[in-house]
């Protein structure tokens, strides 16, 4: 499936209508994002972030003008390094972020990345091939009581114990080595009334889960939106895309936390922050794609985005 970057004009635009010159792109991906940025404001400055050593590749392609003559710097590295990065470039704060928190088609189509039930591979999933923990050895090595818990945790799953039971079953028969066989131990482990009833595969929720334990996907949000205040400039805009229940609850919290009057206890009757929040919500409820977006990319019915502007 081709690459299609999920709403585009609504992210692209978010931080164009800062009229700023320096952004990030915390997941560039295949560079779309980028792409109608530069579009919007031909003479900015992208500061892209992906720790997958392929983005980097195809970024070189794409936008080798814009490399060439500094307008783009790319920096292979998750995006929870974003402050000490761009210390390190000397830059003091950026006019807008942009996050796409969903696995890139790219990594989703290619069978040797593992992320995809719907194919046979080789149980990987790692982002950044350069890790060292991948689905395999989490799958084979973890205990049941460790795999349990990031199945509830990472995938809402409630069949959670049973599939654990199948896993190591058949992990101490066989190590599970490939994508297919890993789904359909899943599949078999579920009730046949509810595979019947689920309008999903019963595999999704536990490839979920295991994919966001390799990536540790849920402490690098975290950690970028803890840095947010830190890196935008006055005026400066977040806009974060989320994919599921979990993700979006952190960023909802987090944008509103920074957006709130007063953050005090009730016994506290004063302190420096009263009425002095540092960010403006610009989406009181998230933007979701439209019926036309889905349709031609139906993955993205599931996306969210929450935008924040830095007022203080």
């Amino acid at each position: 499936m081709e690459h299609l970057p999920v709403l585009l004009e609504e992210t692209a635009g978010a931080l164009a209508g800062t009229k700023g010159s320096v952004f990030v792109d915390c997941t560039f991906g295949g560079g779309g994002h980028t792409a109608r940025l530069f579009s919007l404001l031909p003479h900015a400055t992208v500061i892209a972030f992906d720790k997958d050593p392929e983005a980097e590749t195809r970024a070189r392609v794409r936008f080798s003008r814009e490399i060439g003559n500094g307008q783009l710097r790319f920096v292979c590295a998750d995006y929870r390094e974003l402050s000490d990065r761009l210390k390190e470039m000397a830059v003091p704060c950026v006019d807008g972020v942009m996050l796409d928190a969903g696995v890139s088609s790219f990594q989703l189509d290619d069978t040797e990345r593992g992320f995809s039930f719907s194919r046979s591979g080789p149980l990987d999933m790692r982002m950044d091939t350069r890790q060292q923990v991948s689905a395999r050895e989490i799958v084979n090595t973890w205990s049941p009581r460790e795999l349990e818990n990031i199945l509830y945790r990472y995938g809402e799953e409630k069949m959670a114990r049973r599939i654990v039971s199948a896993i190591v079953g058949e992990r101490d028969r066989e190590p599970v080595a490939d994508t297919a066989r890993l789904a359909e131990i899943v599949r078999q482990a579920y009730p046949a009334a509810l595979r019947r009833a689920s309008q999903i595969h019963p595999a999704t929720r536990t490839f979920q889960a295991i994919r966001i334990a390799v990536n540790r996907e849920l402490e690098s949000l975290e950690r970028f939106l803890e840095q947010i205040p830190g890196v935008l400039c006055v005026g400066g805009v977040a806009a974060v895309i989320s994919f599921h229940s979990l993700e979006d609850r952190l960023v909802k919290e987090r944008f509103r936390w920074l957006s709130q009057d007063c953050i005090c206890p009730p016994e506290v009757i004063t302190c420096a922050r009263c009425h002095k929040p540092p960010a403006a919500l610009l989406t009181k409820k998230p933007i979701v794609p439209s019926g036309a977006e889905i349709q031609n990319n139906p993955r993205a019915r599931s996306a969210k985005l929450r935008i924040l502007r830095r007022v203080l």
